[in-house]
């Protein structure tokens, strides 16, 4: 039997009594199958693949399969929204911005289609593991600056592009809109370089990396509105510490 430390009951509790698996009406073999699979990050058409194979022989359906990715995916989202509660960056970070989905429109005549555009706010910190990502409605400097204050530490570096809502761009030279807050700010014209010629720490390829790793994931999970659960899986699988990912 497996048993896991529970928080809420203080004690040592059986795997699936009083979770959201206690009323699971498979196997815990084939649950051990599902979760290897997902936890190989295989999206639900690649679990459907690898289940057809004979020597797999599960005999599980495909509402069944869908139905317990969703409870993994649903426990992950948990995980993330705990981890925001308690998360405070220090240190060296990066901030950026980044435009998730483009709006798509669609002039066919049986049908009116429509996808959202969704901006995506993220914070990196250097030399660890540790990211966030927020969607956000607009790019409106009070949003962005709301989450900044919140989740980065008083003093820390904070490494970002010239957007006006971090940079003063109408007076010369640029002066940051950070630094009176007690933010060490340095910042780069992504029109003339990337990466500073004086300072090479001065970027936001780190950042901008990840916003590529995110889209690469998006796209194979053909993802178009439930953007949310998606971030929270990425952050779950990229934020695991090597010792973990062996495990």
């Amino acid at each position: 039997e497996v048993f896991f430390p529970c928080n809420i009951c203080q004690s040592d509790t059986k795997w699936n009594t009083k979770t959201i698996l206690s009323r699971m009406q498979i196997s815990s073999k084939h649950l051990d199958h599902l979760l290897s699979i997902f936890l190989d990050e295989k999206t639900f058409s690649d679990a459907d693949s690898i289940l057809k194979y004979k020597f797999v022989n599960l005999g599980l359906n495909l509402k069944t399969v869908l139905h317990y990715f969703a409870i993994f995916t649903r426990i992950i989202m948990e995980y993330y929204i705990e981890q925001l509660d308690t998360m405070l960056l220090d240190g060296e970070l990066e901030i950026d911005e980044s435009h998730l989905f483009k709006e798509k429109l669609s002039f066919a005549p049986h049908r009116s289609y429509k996808q959202s555009s969704v901006w995506i706010f993220g914070i990196w910190q250097r030399k660890t593991l540790k990211f966030i990502f927020f969607p956000v409605t607009s790019r409106q400097e009070q949003n962005l600056k709301k989450i900044i204050f919140q989740f980065i530490k008083i003093g820390s570096v904070i490494y970002s592009d010239s957007f006006s809502c971090y940079v003063n761009n109408h007076v010369f030279p640029r002066k940051s809109k950070l630094a009176p807050y007690n933010y060490i700010h340095y910042f780069i014209n992504h029109r003339r370089e990337f990466v500073s010629k004086l300072f090479n720490d001065v970027h936001t390829n780190s950042i901008e990396s990840l916003w590529g790793q995110l889209k690469k994931q998006i796209r194979k999970e053909r993802i178009t509105t439930k953007y949310i659960p998606a971030i929270a899986k990425f952050f779950f699988f990229r934020s695991l510490t090597d010792e973990e990912q062996r495990k």
